[in-house]
Parts: C-alpha cells; sequence; structure tokens
C-alpha cells in the first residue's frame, strides 16, 4: 500500500493526463498518481464525480493530496471531500500550489518520504522556483 496518493484535478482532461505523464516520468512506481480532469462530456470543467471517484480509487493510500488549477476546480474537489466517506475525507488535502511544479515536486518527494507535511511544504515551495 502506497502512503501518499495524488489526484490532478485540472478543467481540462489533456493537462491531467498529459501532467500524470509527466510526473509519472519522476516516479518510481510508489506514488499512484491518478487524473480527474474535463467535464462530463470531454468538456472544458470539472466533474465533482470524477474527482470523488478518482479519491476512491486510491483509497488503500494513508494520505491523498489533490493538486488543481483554477478555482471552480477547488469547489469541484471539497465538494467531492463532502461527498466521501468521512473517514476517507480525513485523508485528503488540498494542496496549495502550482499544479504542474507543485504535483512534480510533491511526487518526487513522496518517493522520497512517507512524511505528508515534508511533502507538501516541498510541493508549497515550488511556487518560488524562478525559471529565469
Amino acid at each position: 500500500m502506497a502512503k501518499i496518493g495524488v489526484v490532478l484535478v485540472s478543467h481540462s482532461e489533456y493537462i491531467a493526463t498529459g501532467l500524470r505523464e509527466l510526473v509519472n516520468e519522476m516516479n518510481d512506481g510508489s506514488v499512484p498518481v491518478i487524473a480527474a480532469g474535463g467535464a462530463d462530456g470531454g468538456r472544458i470543467g470539472t466533474s465533482t464525480i470524477k474527482i470523488q471517484e478518482a479519491i476512491e480509487s486510491i483509497e488503500d493510500c494513508d494520505h491523498i493530496l489533490i493538486y488543481a488549477d483554477l478555482g471552480s476546480s477547488i469547489l469541484s474537489a471539497e465538494t467531492a471531500m463532502d461527498i466521501i466517506d468521512e473517514d476517507l475525507a480525513e485523508k485528503v488535502q488540498i494542496v496549495d500550489a502550482p499544479i504542474v511544479e507543485g504535483a512534480l515536486a510533491g511526487v518526487v518527494q513522496a518517493t522520497i518520504s512517507d512524511d505528508v507535511d515534508e511533502v507538501i511544504r516541498v510541493s508549497e515551495n515550488a511556487r518560488d522556483v524562478h525559471k529565469v
């Protein structure tokens, strides 16, 4: 059983699946990463049900971290957390980090550490990485 699992929530199914592909290049396989992007019917948007199903698919993890892109993806993630089993919801956290840099840093850290607070800190610190 993995200690930490990750759910990627984007308004675009392509962004979520592409980001999963990117972070899994740095994942040793110990961190399950689930993409929950796009609305029903392949439209741009978010789906509470997709997020709920993503969370439930890795419910055996001790901690589940959600990385999300824009405002309503946070609302959809929070709604999903409200409708899942209460014990499962206690294991889920939304990480306040940029989705790409934060998820990549978090997954890498989770491959070497089971300390969820450290994984979250590393993810949040990714917002300070300068590109130039």
